[in-house]
């Protein structure tokens, strides 16, 4: 475990002297401000993951599982060819032939940290599977995008999809205010003052968004769609938080294998290792200061 050694300094009131204490901090505790690289190595080659520093809490939660060794012997499962690879189950590693995969409860959850403006399911995307109505993120299971390329008419659709569960996510925050009358007039039957609040949640949730911009793919996104292709069914519902720095042809060979009725490879596919790359050696990030994530 890697520790960070902070002096404190603290002023003696009485004496005017300077005492010094250390304290150790847990490195994997620090969220940093950048893009982070994870490798990993598999029983079909070797693939890094560019994890972008505007998802700090999931990039974070990927580099702490790296660190700790959670990915390292367990099997891809989900792997939908077309669509998508998953993995991230830690009872896969002892799985026996055939098991189902990818159902376990996990005890850890995740803030969702959803950007459809600026993160999306472009082909080689990096998301978390969600729970509880996407508003959380499971805490080790991860899937990379593929998709085949979309037309705009389908764009469209997902537009109208992604504004309106914001426009959900709005009203489910007004209602919150109320959970305790709502309970109460359910346990009374009392539908007539349900409805009342219901109809002014609604007038509040169109006032809120109606000073907002409707959300609309850009022109980049757009055209990564278009061209390259990927999943923008999934925007605005789960969690992009990184892409395929490098061996997308890796994830490409994995997508093509045959599997079961569960989607799991018939021949077990084995994460070796996963490691986060400044840990083995000092990386420049190529971005600094952090741009959008988008393709060029």
């Amino acid at each position: 475990m890697t520790l960070i050694l902070l002096s404190i300094f603290i002023v003696n009131c009485k004496g005017g002297k300077k005492a010094e204490t250390v304290e150790e901090v847990d490195a994997d505790t620090i969220i940093l401000d950048r893009d982070q690289y994870v490798r990993f190595e598999t029983t079909m080659g070797n693939f890094t993951l560019k994890l972008y520093r505007e998802a700090p809490l999931h990039r974070h939660n990927m580099v702490r599982n790296a660190r700790k060794g959670i990915y390292d012997g367990q099997l891809f499962f989900g792997v939908q060819r077309g669509f998508k690879i998953q993995c991230g189950d830690v009872t896969s590693k002892n799985a026996r032939p055939g098991q189902q995969l990818g159902v376990n409860d996990e005890p850890d959850t995740i803030m969702s940290e959803i950007n459809p403006y600026l993160m999306y399911h472009k082909r080689g995307a990096v998301g978390q599977a969600s729970l509880r109505q996407f508003d959380y993120s499971t805490s080790q299971q991860f899937y990379i995008s593929l998709g085949s390329r979309t037309n705009l008419s389908a764009l469209e659709r997902q537009e109208t999809a992604i504004n309106k569960r914001l426009r959900q996510a709005v009203k489910d925050s007004l209602t919150l205010f109320h959970a305790s009358d709502l309970i109460k007039w359910r346990e009374q039957k009392d539908n007539n003052k349900i409805s009342i609040l219901n109809n002014t949640l609604n007038q509040q949730t169109d006032a809120i968004m109606a000073t907002r911009k409707p959300f609309k793919y850009s022109p980049a996104q757009i055209e990564e769609y278009t061209k390259k292709g990927g999943n923008p069914n999934l925007d605005g519902f789960y969690t992009v938080f990184g892409e395929v720095y490098e061996g997308l042809e890796v994830i490409e060979a994995i997508n093509s294998v045959n599997v079961d009725g569960h989607y799991r490879p018939q021949k077990d596919i084995k994460i070796i290792k996963a490691y986060v790359l400044e840990d083995e050696q000092p990386v420049e990030p190529e971005n600094q200061a952090g741009t959008e994530p988008v393709a060029n």
